[in-house]
Formats: structure tokens, C-alpha cells, sequence
């Protein structure tokens, strides 16, 4: 007896501990839960904080390779015209569902209908089916749904109508650098084996990118012209060559039998297109039939690449399109002045809607050098009819002289001979401006002083910089006070000019004495003194003599 009550309680000891084991294994089939996960790794996208739904087409069953798929005749997918040997309505949900599947009756059960795929349905025809059955989605429900958090959305198909099945997942996607939201969708198939899938969202959405590339002076690079890695903005003279280029991709085209994809360019006053520099590659490939179109003013272009062309390219091939233009002197009555690009897009396979990238801007600046003469310190009387002229050295280390073109409106550089010559008013300021300038060390050479007045005996150095910051451009110099020295890149355009006022202090000269002034006069005292001493001297001495004898 007492043997039974033992083995009892070993026998209760096992099955607590079996049961256990049960509930473990439970435990660990609970959480195999079947899950849609979507991940987004396209930089150029965002999920965060978007929702994203699973909708059920079909169940599915299958036995190793073999699938096997139904759809119930309760599903807000099915209607009758799915089995009828009738055409379905053109345009219709029947009519696509039928373009790549065929329906059958299954004997016997009139809750499901019997599913098979038409020849030729792979990857590639499911995602074109995909896009297609998203403009019926609008008065569906969601079988299940999840937001996405920090650019991940997990959708659990372990709820009522949900498990195991062929899945159309629907969601959003926005640009970073805007926004706007475009659709994304996928088809996934969910089985026991599998029960969890990974996608990511293929937004047909392209990228824009601006940047200035280079700063020419004739066929020469201005070395560190462009003052920032993202070539956001740079400085350059009037007369310049300015290099752009504008970057982005070839756009997932699936589910699109037409395309718009259109470059808009606009620039500013102070700055004109060359319109035979214009370069487009796709791939890497030069693309020569497709041509820019300007304005009326010559201040802007779109360039439209057509989907005839875009379609022989795979997605996210790069689109580059390089050009110049030139610095002209209107640049002078601003800041800066500004080029503006933007790319206009399809975001709909079944409308004609399109959708536009936030503006992508670039900034060319130019810098004025002017003069306040003055007598004896900066607080002095303003000197007229200082002349001067202004050089830089060249790369041989020879001196080049400033020449204003006043036809072409450019900089020029010459010789001393030819050099402009700039000269002060009543206001010591000078009669025309030093324009047109880009960053650099510049000379400046008083060549006449103002009458009564020393002439400087050295050149004055004047080196200026320019560095991008943050948004803003600033400026620096050795010797020049720079007015408007900071310019705020997301300000609009002003007339006040970037200038570097250099002050220059000229001394008046000793007067030498001459003829019948002041400094002759002390030498008929001192002859009289001397006369009337040697007078008196003659006298005493007489006297002397007198007394002696």
C-alpha cells in the first residue's frame, strides 16, 4: 500500500511535470505567430508613422511545394462574375481578378471557389497585379494593420479571417525631403512553413539633387570656388563659368503604361544659360535626342525625359544632367544670386496625377571693393583725387591688372598699362566701383595722391574670404571692413551688394622753407645780433686800450 501511494505520487510528479512541458510547447507555437513585416532601407523614403494593411485575396493550403488556393464566397473580393463564363464588365474588379486567374467551382461546397494562377504568373507579373488591384482597395477593409515605427511595420495575421494565404499589402511611403505621400504595395503569400514575410516598399519615387560642381575663369578651375561639399553655394566673378548638375534616378515604372518626368530650372538676373553646354546620361550612357526647353526670358528650362525612354532602364539607374552658365554683371545688384530646380513626377499608375520635389536651390556670390580716403586717421577729411589701381598675382607670380570690359559686362585682367584706374570724389569714396570680385588676394596701389599729400609708399593687401556655413555665406578680410558680411542663404535677394571697404590714411608733407618766408627771417636776426655784438666788442676793447696807456 504504502508502495502504491509512492508510485501515485512520482505518476503526479511526472504529469505536473508533462504538463508543464505542454504548456511550454504551446507557449512556443503561440508565439510562432504568422506576421507580415515590412522594412524600409530606401535613404531616400520614410515609413515612419504610416499605416500599412494586409488585405486577404485568397487562403491557401499546400503540401510541400504543392499550393493550393481558394477564395471563400463570403470574401469581399469574390462576386459571381469571377465563375460566370460571361465576359466580365471591362474595367471591373471580375475582369482583373480573371486576367491572371482562373476560377472554378468547387463540387460539392458552395462556400469557396477553387484559385489557380495563369500561366506566365511570376514575380514580376504579381507586382503589376499588385499595382493593378490598388485602385479597388478604397472600399475594402483592411484584414489586418499595423503602423510603422522607426521605418519598420510588423502586420500579426492572427486575428479572425486572417492565418495563412495570398496577401495584398497597401501602405504609404514620403519623400524625405518633402511632404507629400506616395502608395506603396506589395503581394505576399503567407503559409504555415513561412509564417512570417519581409518586404520592403517600392515607391516609385525619385530623387532630385542640385549642386555646383565648378567655377571657371576661361578653360581654368578656380580652385575652392565652390565653398561646400554639398556644392550648395559658391563665389565667383562676373564673367565666370558656373558648372551645375542635377542628379537623380530612373523611377520604378511598373504598373505604368505612361510616364511624366520633368527637370524645372530657374534662375536669377545674374546669371545666363549656355544653351549648347546642356548633357544628359542616363546609366552612364549620353542620352542626344532630348533637348531643354526655355523660357521666354531665357531664365528657365524643363527638360522632360519620356517614358519611352525611361522604360529602357532599370530602376534606380542615376539621371545626371550637367550644363553651364554664366556670371553677368546684374549679378552686381544683389546678395547673391540664386538657381532653382525642381522635378515633376507621376505618383499614380491608374491617373494622370503628378507630384513635384521641394525646390533644390544653389548660390552664387560676388564681392565689391571699395575705398574711404581720408587725411591723417579713419575719422579725417575725406580726400578727392586719390588715384589708384588694383592687381593680383597670377600663377607664374606676375602681376595682373584690373580691367572692366564694359561691353561683355565682365572682369578682365591686364597689364599696368591698360589697367583701370579708379579715383576718389569729395566724398573719398570712389567714382566707380571695384566690381565683380571672387574670393582672393588682391593689391591695391595708390598711383596719385590728392594735392598736398604724401603718396602711399606700399601696395595695400587686401585678402578675402568667403567660407558657407550653415545656411549662410560668410565673409572675412585682413584689411577691408566687409559691409552685409553675412548673407543668409534663405533670405530672398536685396540690393546691398557684399563689399570690402579698405579706409586709407594719406599724411600731409613738411614744408621745405623758401625765399623771403619765415625761414629766412631767422637769419637776418642772428646776422644783426652778430653785427651788434661785434660792435660792442670793437668799443670795450678801444676803451681797454684807453686805460692802459
Amino acid at each position: 500500500m504504502k508502495r502504491m501511494k509512492q508510485l501515485k505520487k512520482v505518476m503526479a510528479l511526472i504529469l505536473a511535470m508533462v504538463m508543464v512541458l505542454a504548456m511550454g510547447s504551446l507557449t512556443a507555437f503561440a508565439e510562432s505567430k504568422l506576421s507580415i513585416t515590412i522594412t524600409n532601407t530606401n535613404e531616400s523614403i520614410s515609413i515612419d508613422g504610416k499605416t500599412y494593411n494586409a488585405y486577404k485575396l485568397f487562403d491557401s493550403t499546400h503540401i510541400g511545394d504543392a499550393y493550393a488556393y481558394t477564395m471563400s464566397t463570403s470574401s469581399q473580393f469574390y462576386n459571381a462574375e469571377l465563375v460566370s463564363e460571361e465576359t466580365a464588365p471591362q474595367g471591373s474588379l471580375a475582369e482583373l481578378l480573371r486576367t491572371y486567374f482562373t476560377f472554378t467551382a468547387v463540387s460539392g461546397d458552395t462556400s469557396k471557389v477553387n484559385v489557380e494562377p495563369k500561366d506566365g504568373f511570376d514575380e514580376v507579373q504579381a507586382r503589376i497585379f499588385a499595382d493593378a488591384i490598388q485602385g479597388f482597395l478604397d472600399d475594402k477593409i483592411s484584414t489586418a494593420s499595423a503602423v510603422a515605427t522607426d521605418e519598420t511595420a510588423v502586420i500579426s495575421l492572427d486575428g479572425d479571417g486572417a492565418g495563412t494565404g495570398y496577401y495584398i499589402v497597401t501602405g504609404e511611403a514620403a519623400p524625405t525631403d518633402s511632404t507629400s505621400t506616395e502608395k506603396v504595395v506589395s503581394a505576399v503569400i503567407i503559409t504555415n512553413e513561412n509564417p512570417s514575410a519581409d518586404i520592403s516598399p517600392k515607391a516609385g519615387i525619385p530623387t532630385l539633387d542640385k549642386k555646383i560642381t565648378a567655377v571657371k575663369e576661361g578653360q581654368s578651375v578656380v580652385a575652392d570656388a565652390v565653398l561646400d561639399d554639398a556644392g550648395k553655394a559658391a563665389v565667383a566673378k562676373v564673367g565666370s563659368i558656373v558648372s551645375y548638375e542635377l542628379d537623380s534616378i530612373v523611377p520604378d515604372l511598373t504598373g505604368y503604361s505612361d510616364y511624366t518626368f520633368t527637370f524645372g530650372d530657374t534662375i536669377t538676373e545674374g546669371l545666363d544659360y549656355d544653351k549648347e553646354s546642356f548633357v544628359l546620361t542616363i546609366d552612364g550612357t549620353p542620352v542626344t535626342d532630348i533637348e531643354p526647353a526655355f523660357g521666354a526670358d531665357d531664365k528657365s528650362f524643363t527638360l522632360t525625359i519620356p517614358y519611352s525612354t525611361l522604360s529602357q532602364y532599370d530602376a534606380g539607374d542615376k539621371i545626371v544632367l550637367t550644363y553651364n552658365a554664366v556670371v553677368n554683371a546684374d549679378s552686381l545688384n544683389y546678395d547673391y544670386v540664386k538657381n532653382t530646380a525642381d522635378l515633376t513626377y507621376s505618383n499614380d499608375p491608374y491617373s494622370d496625377t503628378t507630384n513635384k520635389t521641394p525646390e533644390k536651390e544653389t548660390y552664387v556670390v560676388n564681392i565689391n571693393i571699395a575705398v574711404n580716403k581720408v587725411a591723417g586717421s579713419e575719422s579725417g577729411e575725406k580726400l578727392a583725387n586719390a588715384e589708384f589701381i588694383l592687381y593680383r598675382n597670377s600663377g607664374s607670380d606676375e602681376k595682373e591688372y584690373y580691367k572692366w570690359d564694359e561691353t561683355k559686362n565682365v572682369v578682365t585682367w591686364t597689364t599696368e598699362t591698360d589697367a583701370d584706374k579708379f579715383t576718389t570724389d569729395d566724398q573719398g569714396k570712389l567714382t566707380q566701383p571695384i566690381r565683380g570680385l571672387d574670393k582672393g588676394t588682391y593689391y591695391l596701389v595708390e598711383t596719385k595722391a590728392p594735392a598736398g599729400y604724401n603718396l602711399l609708399k606700399d601696395p595695400i593687401e587686401i585678402i578675402i574670404n568667403v567660407t558657407e556655413e550653415d545656411g549662410q555665406v560668410i565673409y572675412t578680410s585682413n584689411e577691408a571692413t566687409i559691409t552685409n558680411g553675412t548673407i543668409n542663404l534663405a533670405d530672398v535677394q536685396n540690393s546691398n551688394q557684399p563689399v570690402a571697404t579698405i579706409t586709407v590714411i594719406n599724411q600731409s608733407g613738411t614744408e621745405l622753407p623758401s625765399t623771403g618766408g619765415t625761414g629766412t627771417t631767422i637769419f637776418y636776426i642772428l646776422g644783426s645780433i652778430l653785427v651788434i655784438g661785434a660792435g660792442i666788442l670793437l668799443i670795450t676793447k678801444k676803451r681797454m686800450s684807453t686805460r692802459n696807456s
